[in-house]
């Protein structure tokens, strides 16, 4: 019992490494790495070892705000004119903050580092996607260039790459030529109480009228998701389904790139055509999966795809795109379908509604928060171990 006593009195007394987080994600509306993030933070929950500073140009999002409840977050609100744009505050006013606040590690969330990221920090970047390379010109213009300087150099400066799936992480190695050694796949964890605790009943008004039966999709409206490839297959579906078809509910941000799209989705959703939840909080997401029957992602390319993920966790049956990281989640528990086609996909539509079809349930626990929260700890520690505390 002493014993016990005097370990739980030296981990009091012991100074928690602080570890710098760019929080920028934080500050808008839900979005995946907005939700990695937290994820992440909410499994270090009660480890005394850590303290994380998050550095941000705006405040928290409301969807986002709990995080600075927890004991060993403290939040950096940047100030003056560099902090009324996310990339001056990031390339000239956090290299300072970093300087100012002592950091011992920091975490790159968004792939890169600053450019005049101090040299004596310890530097760990989660790498998401090559959205940069492969569809750049759906990105806004200022993240394409600070992707297109930074991405590279930020790879090779890092101690430690964490890609978000295996297919990033293969990805990473051929665009960076880096080894395999400075590599750990941790995936963004979701929690499985969030599962649990799903609202039996409408959360919102917005979503009190849903019909029992209905299709889902979620994710920002953003070219590459393929959300006009989705409306074009739902629209063939409608001509196959007769006078009793399923509604077609997306959840998600409108994006940018696609505003003829964003408007006749938001027009459709006005007509009763289909439904658009738009900016929908985490209570209304886990609701919606609750309650849908069919899960639907499109997308050409991702990174990972915790939508999918949570679908699953639902036990949601699933149509998506024939993509490498979609059966590194799913595996032989999803249905696959390519993209060239969308009566194929109005087809699939219609078969399941005709005959609902069961595949096995996948393993999900290495998508976790709390196991990819462990994975995160100890490359942290692995780069904190010189470091007294």
């Amino acid at each position: 019992m002493n014993g016990k006593r005097k370990t739980d009195n030296l981990k009091k007394s012991l100074k928690p490494f602080v570890i710098g987080v760019d929080a920028r994600p934080l500050s808008t509306p839900v979005s995946g790495v907005g939700r990695l993030i937290s994820a992440t933070l909410k499994g270090f929950e009660g480890d005394p070892r850590f303290s994380f500073r998050l550095f941000s140009n705006r405040p928290l999002h409301a969807s986002h705000s709990s995080l600075i409840k927890l004991e060993n977050v403290r939040l950096e609100i940047g100030q003056g004119y560099l902090a009324r744009k996310g990339g001056l505050y990031f390339g000239l006013e956090l290299p300072w903050l970093l300087r100012r606040n002592g950091i011992d590690l920091f975490w790159g969330t968004q792939q890169v580092l600053p450019p005049f990221f101090p040299g004596n920090i310890p530097a760990v970047v989660t790498c998401v996607d090559f959205v940069i390379y492969k569809f750049p010109n759906t990105m806004r213009w200022l993240a394409r260039l600070q992707q297109a300087l930074l991405i590279r150099w930020s790879a090779k400066r890092a101690d430690k790459i964490l890609p978000i799936s295996r297919a990033v992480g293969d990805e990473a190695k051929s665009y960076f030529k880096i080894p395999e050694s400075k590599i750990t796949v941790v995936y963004p964890g979701y929690d499985p109480e969030d599962i649990l605790r799903a609202p039996t009943k409408p959360p919102t008004k917005r979503l009190a009228n849903l019909p029992s039966k209905f299709f889902l999709s979620v994710s920002t409206v953003e070219p590459r998701k393929n959300y006009g490839f989705l409306r074009q297959a739902y629209q063939e579906y409608l001509t196959m389904a007769g006078r009793k078809p399923r509604l077609w509910v997306h959840a998600g941000k409108a994006g940018w790139e696609t505003p003829e799209l964003v408007e006749a989705m938001r027009a459709e959703s006005k007509s009763g055509k289909m439904l658009w939840i738009e900016a929908p909080s985490d209570e209304e997401l886990h609701y919606l999966y609750s309650k849908a029957d069919l899960f639907l992602f499109p997308s050409l390319y991702e990174g990972f795809g915790i939508p999918l993920v949570e679908a699953l966790a639902h036990g949601k049956q699933c149509i998506v795109s024939d993509l490498q990281v979609f059966r590194e989640i799913g595996g032989k528990s999803i249905t696959y379908k390519k993209t060239d086609d969308p009566r194929k996909w109005a087809e699939a539509l219609q078969s399941f509604c005709t005959k609902p079809w069961k595949l096995p349930k996948p393993n999900l626990k290495k998508f976790e928060m709390l196991h990819s929260a462990k994975l995160t700890r100890d490359v942290f520690l692995e780069f904190l171990k010189g470091k007294s505390n």
